[in-house]
Parts: structure tokens; C-alpha cells; sequence
């Protein structure tokens, strides 16, 4: 049988082709998708006519426009992106089972059977790509690697873009990556090439060469010197189990919420998403902290223990007892994060009543603005924010498609006149 194992698929420009999909008007013109249309922030997204003129992922507004006086500015829709995304994966299990989805762009499946056959392996990429574009729109293309492991095969979807197809043999290891440079690997950005750099490694082929000492001190890490190691002769690992160690959420302000009431207004908001993916994902959590970065002084951050808790009113009195100690300022960037996770199933449960009752409030909250729309009940607290801080697409983190669905109709608004007894 076969030795190619995985398909990863990549969808180029996935953001800016979404919307030359949806707007003919955009299509083969230069776009860069922006989160907000201010003239401080910058592209998250740019078309590959964009793309040819320099303008790339973190290339400011006012960058792009230098390098591409052409170039229309979008401001991005993420609950779209996220249908797309649901559509795209559906497509692709017409074909083949999606084994992982890896970002809101990029997916992986196993091969299995006579599917390692590369002629067949290759066939399934040139129906994955033909399906896409007859059922989720011409627009929609992407780039298709196939490889022993899913780090080769990663690797593969960036040889050929846009719309390419690679297969890594594996005779083809390792002189094939000789060819590409550092950071064409995934895992290597711009602070893991500057450190390969001053271990006096430039090309591929030196870190080829490297025994399993030589990478842990540069990677400060056996686990890790293990694992590239293998990457790089192609060995196709076990998946690692994870654990998560956080939640956060963090949100850069716009220029009308630069103010104290503003970042208050924002902190709140971002507690609340906060608190109910810490309950989504069925963890417990005893650290909150809070950060701002400002535009005119240095980032200032806060925590507190909170003893063990998902509730959303335990995590705002959490709030309460940091946000004296801000400093003030312009404030730019606001974030918020729950860290010390215990999952549910192996935390202590609650001996006291007043944290079941919170405990229960918050479980009753989730179930009304899953059921009627989101924030359709929220703390008091919140009243007034509750579209300071949009949901964002990160690269790991996909929304769930009711994250989107802010409440049109009445709202609940719980106020807890006596912190101590909401």
C-alpha cells in the first residue's frame, strides 16, 4: 500500500476571498480586510492582488496604501467566514473524512486504504478543490499537500500557491526541503529564525544536521528537539494530548472607546465571552487577570485569586477589586484572561450555597442566550457595552455560529444590588 498518509488543505486568502465571493464588484481588484475601518489598525487579510504589491497579514492601513495606492479596504464579517468555513468542511467530507481542523483555513484528513496511493491520494486533492469551487464559489481556492506526515504535508500547501497542489515522497526527504528556507517551516517564525540564526544555523540543511543535543539547546527543550527532529526525516508522530492552561480575550479599542469609560465598558464585555467559554469548554478557573496597553505610557496589568470558579458574577467582583489599581491613560488594547484551569470533572464541587446558586445563575444564563439570542440576559454591569468588543476569529479559536448571534429583542438585565448576596 501507499506511504502518503495526510491531505492538507489550506484556503488562500481565506478572508478577502470570502468577500470577492460574496461581491463580484471586488473581484481581481486589491483588497485588505481590516477589523474595523479606522486608520490606526491594520490588514488581517489581504487578496493575492493585494499580496503582489507587498501588502500582507500586519501591514498597517497606512502601509498599504503606500504599496498599493489601488487597494479598497473591507471590514471583516466573521460570522460569514465562519459559515463559509462550516460549508467548506461539509464539501470536503463529501470526499474525504476531515480528520482536524487546524484554523478557520486550514484542515487535514488521515488516509487511509488505497487512498495512500498517490494517484489516488491526488485525485481526492483535485476533487476536494473541484467540489469547493462548484458548491461553495469559484472565489474559494486553495492550496493541497500531501505527505507521509501532517507536519510534510503542511509544509507541502505552501509550495505552491495560490491554488497548487504538492506531494512530498518520502524519498523525496530530506533533500527536497534543502530547497526551502527557515522560515518556510512551519513552527519557524521571525524570533525562532533570529535564534537558529545566532546558533550559526541558516539553511534547512544545517538544522538537518543537528543531533538531538545540538536542537535541545537551541530549543531549550528535549520534547521539542524530539519532535523536529522527526519532523524533519519525515517520521509521522502520535498526536500530543493538550491541556489548556487559559482562556482569554482581548480586543483592540476604537478610536471612540480610548477613554475610561471605554475600556471599562470593553473589560466588562470581554469578562462575560470569557466566562462563558471558560464554562463551554467545562473548566474551572483561580486566576483573573487584566491588562491594558496604552498609547501614551507603558501596559499596566492586574490579577486575583478567585477561588476555583466559572461563575460570570464571581468573576466580575474579580473585576471590581483590580480595576482601582489602573492607573489610567490612553488606553489602546484591552484583554482579559482566565488562567490556573481545573477542568469541571476534576474540581471540587461547591460546599456552600451561595456558589451553587451562582453556579446555577450562570448555567441558567447560558441556556436563555443559547435558546434566544445572545446577551439576551446579562449582569447590569454590562448594560451599554454589549457591542464594545464584536466577536473576533483568532487563528485557533473558531466561533461557534450562535457566538454571532447577539439578541435583536428585549433584554434581562440582572443587577446584584448587594455584591455580597446577587
Amino acid at each position: 500500500m501507499g506511504s502518503l498518509r495526510y491531505l492538507f488543505v489550506d484556503m488562500n486568502s481565506y478572508f478577502a476571498s470570502v468577500e470577492q465571493q460574496e461581491r463580484p464588484e471586488l473581484r481581481g481588484r486589491p483588497i485588505g480586510i481590516v477589523p474595523s475601518m479606522v486608520e490606526t489598525t491594520c490588514c488581517i487579510a489581504a487578496s493575492y492582488e493585494a499580496k503582489r504589491a507587498g501588502v500582507k497579514t500586519g501591514t498597517s492601513v497606512h502601509q498599504a496604501r503606500g504599496l498599493c495606492p489601488s487597494i479598497q479596504f473591507i471590514e471583516a464579517r466573521p460570522p460569514l467566514y465562519v459559515q463559509y468555513h462550516h460549508r467548506i468542511l461539509d464539501v470536503a467530507e463529501q470526499v474525504v473524512h476531515v480528520e482536524q481542523v487546524c484554523s478557520i483555513d486550514e484542515f487535514y484528513s488521515k488516509l487511509i486504504g488505497r487512498e495512500c496511493l498517490t494517484s489516488n491520494a491526488v485525485d481526492l486533492a483535485w476533487k476536494i478543490k473541484g467540489y469547493l469551487r462548484e458548491q461553495v464559489g469559484a472565489c474559494l481556492r486553495c492550496s493541497v499537500g500531501i505527505a507521509p506526515s501532517v507536519w510534510l504535508a503542511k509544509v507541502a500547501t505552501d509550495m505552491e500557491k495560490p491554488d497548487g497542489l504538492s506531494v512530498i515522497l518520502p524519498e523525496d526527504i530530506p533533500h527536497l526541503l534543502f530547497s526551502l528556507d527557515l522560515k518556510d517551516l512551519p513552527g519557524i517564525g521571525r524570533r525562532m529564525e533570529a535564534r537558529l540564526h545566532a546558533h550559526g544555523i541558516q539553511t534547512v540543511r544545517q538544522l538537518w544536521a543537528l543531533n538531538l543535543r545540538q536542537l535541545q539547546a537551541i530549543w531549550g527543550s528535549r520534547v521539542w528537539a524530539e519532535t523536529w527532529w522527526h519532523h524533519l526525516r519525515g517520521h509521522d508522530l502520535p498526536p500530543k494530548p493538550t491541556f489548556r492552561r487559559m482562556v482569554g480575550q482581548s480586543h483592540v479599542l476604537a478610536p471612540s472607546l480610548r477613554h475610561p469609560a471605554g475600556v471599562r465598558a470593553v473589560l466588562i464585555r470581554l469578562l462575560h465571552k470569557a466566562a462563558a467559554r471558560l464554562r463551554k469548554l467545562r473548566y474551572r478557573a483561580d486566576l483573573l487577570t487584566i491588562g491594558v496597553e496604552h498609547l501614551d505610557r507603558p501596559p499596566w496589568s492586574g490579577q486575583t485569586r478567585l477561588g476555583c470558579v466559572s461563575d460570570t458574577f464571581s468573576i466580575l467582583q474579580g473585576f471590581q477589586r483590580i480595576w482601582p489599581a489602573w492607573p489610567g491613560g490612553a488606553p489602546l488594547r484591552a484583554a482579559v484572561t482566565l488562567s490556573h484551569l481545573i477542568s469541571q470533572a476534576g474540581a471540587t464541587l461547591p460546599l456552600f450555597r451561595y456558589q451553587q446558586n451562582l453556579d446555577r445563575l450562570a448555567e441558567i444564563m447560558d441556556r436563555l442566550n443559547l435558546k434566544y439570542g445572545r446577551y439576551i440576559v446579562y449582569f447590569g454591569g454590562m448594560f451599554g457595552s454589549d457591542q464594545a468588543a464584536p466577536t473576533r476569529i483568532s487563528f485557533t479559536q473558531i466561533p461557534d455560529q450562535e457566538d454571532f448571534g447577539d439578541s435583536t429583542g428585549k433584554t434581562l438585565i440582572l443587577r446584584a444590588h448587594n455584591p455580597a448576596q446577587p
